[in-house]
């Protein structure tokens, strides 16, 4: 049974891509025939109409991915935060031997703090 539900998916994806089918010419494929009756052993599920034969095959199934809703939380997040002050550098001969006074230059430090944070509930595959 599930052998025949994928042959059937992947003729109905040839198909819908345009792709040729890989049965002969005078083969015609029915996707989703009518009742199901038992068969003898050795015997396939196949009808002719006129004077071709046809592949009778059970209704397709469609399968779609269960959702489930996850509940909403209380996490933290990280809020960072960039403080500047200033340093004195003093009196230095830079790179090309020429004198540069003292003075304040600024710095950066970096800090932060974390904060409760609320996640909505949302839909999730289960």
């Amino acid at each position: 049974m599930g052998l025949h539900v994928a042959l059937a998916l992947v003729l109905a994806a040839l198909a819908l891509a345009g792709a040729p089918a890989p049965a002969a010419a005078d083969v015609r494929i029915i996707i989703g025939g009518g009742p199901r009756h038992a068969h003898p052993p050795g015997h396939h599920p196949t009808r002719f109409i006129t004077g071709r034969p046809a592949v009778v095959w059970p209704q397709p199934v469609y399968v779609a991915p269960r959702r489930c809703q996850a509940p909403g939380y209380w996490t933290q997040q990280w809020i960072p935060q960039t403080q500047i002050y200033y340093v004195w550098a003093p009196g230095r001969y830079d790179s090309d031997a020429l004198w540069v006074e003292g003075h304040y230059e600024p710095r950066a430090h970096q800090t932060g703090y974390w904060q409760p944070l609320w996640v909505d509930a949302r839909w999730v595959d289960c």
